[in-house]
């Protein structure tokens, strides 16, 4: 079903002119030329019961079309990225991952994987954790031939710097009779295989790398099992072999190269200063200062968050009450390091991820 964007597509429009290290001399939004229709933001939507669904809004036209997939993506829609001319869906508990051309949105491949959690594309490969059977599936993007790699119990999100994949291992899926898992794999992305292990802490989840001093942003979630134990952030050195605890844990992270200067990581915590709810956060990665982001507009669960490079932005998912419809939030990156609202898009039940196409149509 399409249906028109007024307010939001012109603020968005607006919004795109203004790239990281320029700013717009008019505050009036100025609407771009026409364009191609199939460039524009895909929205990934868990669902409500876990019935997931992807929209996408177009960037020139302003059309905006729920289930813009003409499948079904099934129960569990975790994760969503956009790789050379392909995007790639994880459906976890449909077991899983749905390829389309990213530009017509046709239907490529779906391969079969045992409950499919995140993604990563890397030097030409598409990375993916599969909790089924705990280990790494690495998909060739041309084929969608398949190589397995061990890891540990539950993986969960990957990351890659210095030239190696990150992948945490959570041990949630059977924490109550096993245990949880408390390692990091480092994968050999050439030769697909584990080269090591870092111990980090129990329920290992989220990741993310600051590329430019190769400094690893790990995730450990609350523990239910055992010893009760808090959400906790960790930074690890992987030149030194450091491991640092912060005050706070994540639910979820992006880390955003805003200058040749400045590095932030922007975060969703639900325990950060005595916190009983989710809130969104920016650390500055030099002198690991954080301070709440200034959201501009109400925000009722943080779910998600996202960074569209091309266009610059830091995209918050509100959840709600992971029942009603969400939203999608947009704000502006500017390299003196301040993030601005720039617009909101309702979408789909429970919003999980943001992709951001620039491919043509054939």
């Amino acid at each position: 079903m399409k249906t028109k964007i007024n307010s939001l597509y012109l603020s968005l429009l607006a919004g795109t002119l203004l790239t990281l290290g320029a700013c717009s001399k008019n505050d009036d939004p100025q609407p771009l030329p026409t364009g191609p229709e199939e460039i524009g933001y895909y929205f990934l939507n868990e669902g409500s019961n876990l019935n997931s669904s992807l929209d996408f809004l177009g960037f020139y036209n302003g059309s905006y079309t729920e289930n813009a997939y003409s499948g079904t993506i099934g129960k569990g829609g975790n994760d969503m990225i956009i790789y050379g001319s392909k995007l790639y869906i994880t459906a976890t508990d449909a077991n899983k991952v749905i390829v389309l051309d990213a530009a017509s949105k046709e239907e490529l491949e779906v391969i079969n994987i045992a409950l499919p959690r995140y993604l990563l594309g890397y030097r030409g490969k598409v990375y993916v954790t599969a909790h089924g059977e705990n280990k790494v599936t690495v998909l060739d993007t041309t084929s969608f031939s398949t190589n397995d790699i061990p890891v540990g119990r539950s993986p969960e999100q990957l990351t890659a710097t210095g030239g190696k994949v990150y992948v945490t291992n959570s041990g949630w899926r059977d924490a109550a009779t096993q245990g949880y898992d408390n390692r990091i794999s480092v994968i050999n992305p050439t030769t697909l295989t584990v080269e090591d292990n870092i111990n980090v802490a129990e329920n290992v989840q989220k990741i993310a790398a600051d590329t430019v001093k190769n400094v690893l942003y790990i995730g450990a979630s609350e523990t239910f099992y055992g010893e009760k134990k808090p959400a906790k952030l960790y930074v690890y050195n992987t030149a030194n072999r450091q491991l640092s605890p912060m005050e706070f844990g994540i639910e979820d992270i992006a880390i955003v190269r805003i200058s040749s200067s400045m590095t932030q990581a922007y975060m969703i915590s639900s325990n950060y200063n005595g916190a009983t709810k989710p809130t969104c956060l920016v650390m500055n990665l030099s002198n690991q200062t954080v301070q709440e982001l200034t959201t501009g507009t109400s925000i009722q669960t943080p779910y998600s968050i996202d960074f569209l490079p091309q266009l610059g932005f830091i995209v918050v998912g509100d959840a709600k009450d992971y029942q009603s419809k969400g939203t999608m939030h947009f704000y502006q990156l500017y390299n003196d390091g301040r993030a601005t609202f720039s617009a909101s898009q309702a979408v789909g039940v429970s919003p999980k991820a943001v992709a951001f196409n620039v491919n043509l149509k054939k």
